[in-house]
């Protein structure tokens, strides 16, 4: 299977095919432990663009994706929440936005498992966006434009990127992360 050519696997999207060749230039060059970090840092973006809460499975996906990138986990764990909630709930929502949701999700969810997911869900979260603000191609481009910031801001082998970024949003210093565990993203800490 070519990787690249998932898109045509999510059916057909309105996309910029530009911001998406610029994202696998950069995809290409990163180490699946920065896709997994990309990846909780992608997550967080969104939820905060559908302004739905974190179930459960999203607080286990951050979990068990952080153990993976800290080495406490083979990448069974967070391949299982994918396979066995997220796309379990995607498949029992009628609600579009919430499926597309669950999708992309469970994507973000397997990158330990394959880097590839990370590209694949860059693409169903161009879904998510579709169904938020049909016939959009400005949000679009947006989202584009996020997904590539944000792996530009993955640094090579600091495991400390996202969560300092995290700590610096939510007031906390990096020695308090076993601290924050209130805070609807203490798993990345």
């Amino acid at each position: 299977m070519n990787i690249y050519d998932y898109q045509r696997l999510v059916g057909k999207i309105e996309d910029v095919p530009e911001l998406r060749n610029e994202f696998i230039k950069i995809f290409d060059v990163k180490t699946k432990h920065d896709m997994a970090r990309w990846g909780l840092l992608y997550a967080e973006h969104i939820l905060e663009i559908t302004g739905l809460e974190p179930c459960d499975e999203v607080r286990h996906m951050f979990e068990a994706v952080q153990r993976w990138i800290d080495g406490k986990a083979n990448y069974r764990e967070s391949r299982n929440i994918a396979f066995y909630s997220f796309n379990k709930d995607a498949h029992g929502q009628t609600e579009l936005i919430k499926k597309k949701f669950y999708k992309t999700m469970a994507q973000i969810t397997c990158i330990p498992h394959v880097k590839a997911h990370a590209l694949w869900a860059t693409d169903m979260a161009i879904t998510l966006i579709n169904q938020m603000h049909p016939h959009d191609l400005a949000a679009v481009q947006k989202e584009r434009e996020n997904q590539i910031e944000k792996l530009k801001y993955i640094k090579a082998n600091n495991r400390e990127d996202v969560s300092s970024n995290l700590a610096v949003r939510f007031g906390a210093d990096k020695r308090s992360y076993s601290l924050i565990k209130t805070t609807r993203f203490s798993a990345i800490f």
